[in-house]
């Protein structure tokens, strides 16, 4: 069961993607932004703005992912996203 921060990413990652609700309802804490969606830089751009819009100024995320080592990048999930807005916030 995700918890409310990781069910608002994936909403605004379905917003950022343009995905259906159907899209959506297949994406769980453990899905990861690079090797299961594939998002381009752009799209994580927008999903930094999007979180910064609704979570506040204090959600960078640019900042957090330009912070990791490539392993974690690639290994970036909807619930490390969640817990590091969560800890931003």
């Amino acid at each position: 069961m995700p918890t409310p921060t990781q069910s608002v990413v994936a909403e605004l990652l379905r917003e950022v993607t343009g995905e259906n609700a159907e899209w959506l309802a297949g994406l769980g804490p453990a899905t990861r932004l690079d090797g299961d969606l594939f998002l381009d830089s752009l799209e994580v751009a927008a999903l930094g703005e999007r979180l910064a819009a609704h979570f506040g100024p204090a959600v960078d995320l640019a900042g957090f992912v330009a912070g990791l080592e490539l392993e974690a990048l690639l290994r970036l999930s909807i619930a490390d996203v969640a817990s590091y807005v969560d800890g931003a916030a």
